[in-house]
């Protein structure tokens, strides 16, 4: 199977010198979309080895994953890890995402953070808390993890949903229409590193209230 490794990116050079590698070391292909990145974050991820697709301004990180997801698709490729670019996330789990699917034949699967919360700050503990419990209720079934971007998805899955969030609600956006659509979603126990982590572009107000629009919008 063809296997390739989405990146959305916005000025994160930094945390990119030292992710890519460790990628690169488990998976031969990455696409990064520089989503109108003001800092060398396209070089950075050039000399790493990856693939650069570039938006002129910054779109959002939804329509950076929609353009990775739609290289991904036209280009064969058959099951796509997608990873945050701020070094949150670390790709020793990518063979076990791997593993998890061999075994489960899940066409999503989500980085699970419940178990292993670290040092995941309060707010967070309690955004993630909240929004999984809602959309457990509203699904009818137990979302562990919603907001965890660290995640394998299947070609069949992109190919059978339609995506059209822009910003962080995407992720959520593909859960709701996962479940609706029949596909089996699985979790994965993750640890996050945040005190290794770059400072996040996550506007919570902002974003929660996009948040909870999509899930209106999708009810």
């Amino acid at each position: 199977m063809k296997i390739i490794a989405v990146i959305p990116a916005y000025n994160s050079a930094a945390a990119l010198s030292c992710l890519l590698p460790a990628v690169k070391a488990r998976l031969s292909d990455i696409v990064v979309v520089d989503d109108g990145s003001t800092d060398e974050t396209s070089s950075v991820s050039s000399r790493a080895g990856a693939k650069i697709i570039r938006h002129e301004i910054n779109r959002g990180k939804g329509a950076a994953l929609k353009t990775g997801f739609a290289y991904a698709l036209e280009n064969g490729y058959d099951l796509i890890i997608t990873l945050d670019s701020d070094g949150q996330h670390d790709p020793k789990y990518i063979p076990l995402f791997l593993q998890a699917y061999n075994k489960t034949g899940a066409d999503l699967i989500i980085g699970s953070r419940t178990g292993n919360k670290g040092d995941m700050p309060r707010d967070r503990r309690f955004s993630n808390w909240a929004t999984s419990g809602i959309l457990s209720l509203l699904l009818k079934k137990r979302i562990e993890d919603s907001q965890c971007g660290y995640r394998l998805i299947t070609r069949k899955l992109l190919e059978s949903i339609s995506l059209e969030s822009e910003k962080f609600e995407l992720e959520t956006e593909m859960i709701i229409k996962t479940v609706r659509a029949g596909f089996n979603i699985e979790f994965l126990s993750i640890e996050v590193k945040y005190e290794k982590a770059f400072p996040t572009h996550i506007s919570r107000f902002v974003d929660t209230l996009r948040w909870c629009r999509k899930v209106l919008e999708l009810s």
